[in-house]
């Protein structure tokens, strides 16, 4: 296997757990909150809003 090919296998596992990770704690961080008594298609709005959000901060502080 390439040097290359590798780089990118352990980059797609990273990726899978710490979207798992993410998605674990988005819905911890807004249990008992007023997001987490929306409803329908306004809660899952929120929390992709959120997700996105993080991720950007994410690359906001690694390529900043």
């Amino acid at each position: 296997m390439s040097k290359m090919k590798e780089i990118n296998d352990i980059e797609n596992g990273v990726v899978e757990i710490l979207v798992e990770l993410i998605d674990h704690h988005v819905a911890w961080a807004v249990d008992n909150t007023i997001i987490d008594e929306l409803g329908g298609d306004n809660f899952t709005d929120a929390i992709h809003q959120i997700r996105q959000n993080v991720v950007c901060k994410l690359n906001t502080k690694y390529n900043g």
